[in-house]
């Protein structure tokens, strides 16, 4: 049957409008972007203030934009390691520095080098080393192994009693992340050169995406050839920042088409394969990259978008066909070998053609995201479909983003400070924004400025009470460029920032504007705001008990970080004691005995610090200041708002440290006159967390009849 044009450019609206409708549109994509390129510079420098010369990226459909909730697409992370120079020619040594040479044997694969050990201090091999990731081969060559990252991964998780997750290069500690570390190496190995001279349309890339593509370079991962060997001391090429600067060129409608090969792959080619042979996403995206070039600029439209589909598919079956599926970039590598037999390969070629004769009529069947519904509702002809669902997608998407940006931003002192004085702390912090001036400039301006905005005022914050803390321990009087340093500080979030302050007052006897402040935090916190944790408590990945953020407000902001939507958790470092009422002076010494040996790595760091959720917090804070204050009845509704945090279980579903809020409640049935009630909160704590908590103080301060 002949392909009926009408049929083809209404299905293709409708498909277009579907794939909007759960993320695929301009304007989710350039948020996926934003937020990943922001978090990639603040992995970036968290390892350069920890002294590693390393640089993050962040690969793959999360970052580009090419996913949606139903594909359910890991983190692809790629840490680089610049403390390591490659050269192509020794030409490139650099004197001082680890030097490794890439040669290339005839016995390896197009796309594998080994890396051949160089002395720093001249240009010529080494010929003995007793590390024990080099071997020595046949000709005597002190080469590098590719089991390095793995090993230490491994003991990682063996240290931190964490699962191991290996697949390819990658090697993690969580099942969600993939992580490559990789050598970044300046030039472009000989197989790549050919890519920029062969003959092309030229409508794409353009001469300005080459231009940029010339000056990202290439990486060595670990990952050698499949049935070398010498596997073990290969390393492959992959020019993921040329793939990610393509795939950052390309139009929305081109990233609908990949999203649609990669809905056919997850939920309809790869369930009719065998266990061995799968078609990968990596295979969909070369179809996209050559069908972008080929294919005329004027194809790539909303009511053209199944025909395009359909190219990539039949570009696919020839590739079956031959057994030859070309690497884009990198020439003479045959993407099939190894991952499929003849007889799969056939079998995938018959899938691919029923696909292609039935004008892809399989989409109707498919329920991930809802797709078969959104496309063939008889609704869409006069409404677009659901636009309920519509605005519920998107905004679940940007509360995830924001979610998952706030836990991995705020997540910013990553060594323990509590037993700093707090000079050295503040002359760190300082280290630290210079840091963050240096090396943000890789984000756009308008990215670049937000980040450093936000990092600012949470150094604020710390900065602020941490002086006022030491006003108060001093007895002496509180500036007034300190209230100033805590009011630059308060939008960090909804919550947080503005806590801080109101304690602050709560301890220095200014209730009145205590009252105010606190006032205004729970105007603020509405059923909208999203509690965030970046202590390492939450999943960021796990967006089904993340309460919506349901205005249409929020999809249309562009604020990638929606600090007027999230509540970060309030944190008191040791040196800020002062500021916090006494009754968190214990959570930072809450470990007695063995529990500091039950600590993983991220609990190592935060446990000295006295950590709380900010709504339980808000309550508490409201209890002592209208306690003093004499208002009995703001009092009593304090007390019960806080009750209700543990009461409800919708609120109790968002507490990350539900061990703080039991004691803040045990502590105003202390003030209440109720210590058998405030006892039974302790014990029934120590009952959910027996080890590294402060109930342990309390309960032992009530049995001896001291008070707080």
């Amino acid at each position: 049957m002949e392909n009926p044009p009408d049929f083809y450019r209404i299905m293709s609206l409708r498909l277009s409008r579907a794939l909007s409708d759960i993320g695929v549109n301009r304007w989710m994509v350039r948020r996926r972007r934003r937020t990943f390129l922001m978090i990639e510079a603040n992995e970036t420098i968290k390892y350069k203030l920890r002294g590693r010369d390393v640089t993050c990226f962040n690969f793959g459909s999360q970052s580009e934009g090419t996913t949606t909730p139903g594909l359910n697409s890991d983190i692809d992370q790629l840490i680089s390691l610049n403390d390591v120079n490659i050269m192509s020619s020794w030409s490139e040594w650099e004197a001082g520095r680890k030097n490794m040479l890439m040669v290339k044997e005839e016995t390896c694969s197009p796309q594998h080098y080994l890396l051949q050990v160089i002395r720093p201090d001249s240009p010529e091999p080494v010929i003995h080393s007793s590390d024990v990731f080099h071997v020595v081969d046949s000709k005597g060559r002190v080469l590098h192994v590719n089991t390095i990252f793995g090993f230490f991964t491994q003991l990682i998780s063996i240290r931190e009693n964490k699962l191991y997750y290996s697949s390819g290069p990658s090697h993690s500690c969580f099942k969600m992340y993939d992580i490559v570390f990789a050598y970044w190496c300046r030039s472009f190995p000989k197989e790549c050169h050919a890519w920029f001279k062969r003959p092309r349309p030229g409508h794409w890339p353009t001469p300005e995406v080459l231009r940029d593509v010339r000056e990202c370079g290439c990486f060595l991962v670990p990952d050698g050839y499949f049935d070398s060997y010498y596997r073990h001391v290969e390393w492959r090429i992959s020019p993921s920042l040329i793939e990610r600067t393509l795939m950052f060129s390309m139009k929305t409608v081109q990233l609908k088409c990949y999203v649609v090969l990669k809905i056919l792959k997850s939920h309809v080619i790869n369930p009719l394969l065998d266990n061995e042979g799968k078609l990968t996403s990596f295979h969909c995206k070369t179809a996209l990259l050559f069908a972008a070039e080929r294919l005329p600029a004027g194809m790539w439209r909303e009511n053209r978008l199944m025909e395009c589909i359909v190219y990539c598919l039949k570009l696919l079956l020839g590739w079956t066909k031959t057994g030859m599926c070309p690497h884009y970039i990198v020439a003479g590598v045959n993407l099939f070998h190894g991952k499929f037999t003849s007889r799969q390969l056939a079998n995938l070629s018959k899938i691919l053609s029923n696909i292609i004769d039935t004008h892809l009529i399989v989409l109707a069947y498919i329920q991930a995201d809802d797709m078969g519904n959104r496309m063939f509702s008889t609704t869409i002809r006069t409404v677009r479909y659901s636009e309920t669902c519509y605005i519920s997608t998107n905004t679940s998407l940007c509360r995830w983003l924001s979610v998952f940006a706030h836990t991995r931003i705020n997540s910013y002192f990553r060594i323990n400070l509590s037993d700093w004085k707090p000079v050295y702390m503040i002359s760190y912090l300082g280290l630290y924004l210079k840091t963050v001036r240096t090396y943000v400039h890789g984000l756009p301006f308008p990215l670049r400025v937000q980040y450093f905005d936000n990092i600012f005022k949470q150094v604020l914050s710390v900065l602020a009470s941490t002086a006022a803390s030491c006003c108060i321990r001093n007895g002496s009087v509180v500036p007034r460029n300190i209230l100033c340093l805590f009011e630059s500080s308060l939008d960090t979030d909804v919550a947080s920032s503005r806590l801080k302050l109101a304690s602050f007052l709560v301890c220095h006897n200014e209730l009145e504007r205590a009252a105010d402040v606190l006032n205004d935090v729970q105007r603020r916190y509405d059923d909208s705001v999203q509690a965030v944790c970046a202590c390492g408590r939450m999943e960021p990945l796990d967006t089904e008990h993340h309460k919506p953020l349901c205005t249409t407000s929020v999809v249309n902001n562009d604020d990638v970080l929606l600090t007027n939507k999230t509540a970060l958790c309030v944190r008191y470092l040791r040196q800020e004691a002062f500021c916090a009422p006494p009754i968190l002076h214990y959570e930072m010494v809450r470990g007695l005995g063995e529990d500091i040996n039950h600590r993983d790595h991220t609990e190592r760091i935060w446990m000295n610090w006295a950590v709380v959720d900010s709504l339980p917090y808000l309550y508490y804070l409201q209890y002592l200041t209208f306690r003093d204050l004499g208002q009995r009845g703001r009092q009593r509704q304090a007390v019960l708002n806080l009750d209700n945090c543990f009461l409800d279980a919708n609120r109790r579903s968002h507490l990350y440290h539900p061990e703080t809020c039991f004691h803040l409640i045990g502590h105003c049935m202390e003030m209440e006159g109720q210590p058998d009630r405030a006892l039974q909160l302790y014990r029934i704590s120590v009952e959910e967390m027996p080890r590294n908590n402060a109930a342990h103080w309390h309960i032992y301060r009530l049995n001896h009849g001291y008070e707080i």
